[in-house]
């Protein structure tokens, strides 16, 4: 039997309202300035550098705010974490009855102060943009019907637990529940097994709560079932056994535990996927279900080294163009210092923050006899502005905003 370990085998009632407040999900649609008027702080502020006490400090007091004397708080570590391109400071929460542990961890930005919210599976995310994990599932949301569904089947996962059949076990709005062995994931129904899903091993799996999932992979409003396959130090595969509303059950996608990290976006409809093939090469991927119900990928991203360190970058988009252009490593260090640290603040101070937005590095450019490092920052996959930068680290940067190849305006981004 997997023992995956039961985090939230003792989740009670405040546990779910705590979890709908971190993750910002409510019947009342707060937005951050709406949460910001209810704790009485203000979010994306600080300009001093926060110390891990001054972190703990806010934390305790958010939660607090949400659940008074329901959890305890401790720092993942003493120092910032660089998370994507944000150095946070990441915050577990534990109930103070029974000790079980919440994800999302609290995340708080060192810089600004802001708060946002890191699942082990996801970048950090604003605290009132963010969702929960499908299995604690936004009861608000639900419909009276599926809220008593829901009632149902935490009530017969309770018994699979206290007969030691399962440590982990999925709860699912349809009323029914999940749960797995080294063999096969058993989904149930009324206190019995309603379908048995074979699958292929996961003998080297580090079990932890992220080993059985539930969410909606193709974006039909149905959720749909996982178990890990594999995973290493950075690569996780899954097993996906997609939800059949029809009829009731669960039909295996072959060939879905070949996709690394897949990370699904009910805003476009994608699955977006990560694999790591050493220190610092990577791919990432972009797939969509078509009109058969057969993922298709629609986009790449490659980062290789060769022996000499060189870094060869190749791309190719949703319309099918395709680039593809080798730099040094230093040049390539360079630019991704750039694209974590001045361009992300440059771009936010002049265009604002935006959680759809993205930094892609498109080579060397010589543009009015500057040799600069080009950059395209899209806004919800759509180019927003080319940022020409200055080779010579002065970090004068050319904009072209209509992203024509012509820049329009020069700016130094350190003033």
């Amino acid at each position: 039997m997997i023992s995956i370990r039961n985090k939230w085998k003792q989740v009670v009632p405040v546990c779910i309202a705590a979890a709908l407040l971190l993750t910002g999900c409510s019947t009342a649609g707060e937005t951050d300035a709406d949460v910001e008027e209810f704790l009485g702080v203000q979010l994306q502020s600080s300009t001093s550098e926060l110390t891990a006490q001054d972190a703990l400090k806010k934390a305790e007091d958010f939660v607090n705010a949400a659940a008074p004397d329901q959890f305890q708080l401790s720092l993942s570590s003493e120092e910032p974490q660089l998370i994507g391109d944000q150095q946070v400071y990441l915050i577990q929460l534990t109930t103070q009855s029974g000790g079980a542990a919440y994800e999302p961890f609290l995340a708080v930005d060192a810089g600004s102060g802001g708060w946002y919210s890191n699942s082990s599976d996801g970048p950090v995310k604003p605290a009132t943009e963010d969702r929960p994990r499908a299995n604690s599932t936004e009861v608000a949301s639900l419909t009276p019907e599926e809220q008593q569904n829901l009632a149902e089947a935490s009530s017969y996962a309770s018994e699979v637990l206290s007969a030691g059949t399962a440590d982990f076990v999925l709860t699912l709005k349809t009323g029914q529940y999940v749960y797995a062995d080294a063999n096969a994931v058993y989904v149930g129904y009324g206190g019995e097994v309603q379908q048995t899903l074979f699958h292929d091993g996961n003998d080297n799996v580090v079990i932890d709560e992220t080993t059985l999932l539930a969410k909606d992979m193709n974006f039909d409003g149905y959720e749909d079932i996982l178990l890990a396959a594999s995973s290493g130090a950075v690569n996780s595969y899954y097993y996906l056994w997609l939800c059949d509303p029809a009829e009731g059950n669960y039909i295996a996608y072959p060939g879905f535990e070949d996709l690394a990290a897949p990370t699904p976006n009910p805003e476009t409809e994608r699955i977006s996927t990560y694999e790591r093939g050493n220190a610092s090469d990577y791919s990432q991927g972009v797939w969509k279900w078509d009109d058969s119900g057969t993922l298709t990928q629609v986009s790449s991203y490659q980062v290789a080294t060769d022996e000499d360190g060189n870094v060869t970058i190749s791309s190719t988009d949703e319309s099918g163009n395709s680039s593809e252009f080798t730099v040094t490593s230093e040049e390539y260090t360079t630019v991704n210092e750039l694209m974590s640290g001045a361009l992300v603040d440059y771009c936010i101070s002049r265009y604002g923050g935006s959680e759809q937005r993205s930094f892609t590095f498109e080579g060397m450019a010589d543009v009015t006899d500057v040799s600069c490092y080009s950059v395209l920052m899209t806004e919800g996959g759509s180019p927003a502005v080319r940022l020409y930068v200055d080779e010579s680290k002065t970090y004068m940067v050319m904009l072209d905003e209509d992203c024509d190849g012509t820049p329009e305006e020069t700016v130094n981004i350190n003033e």
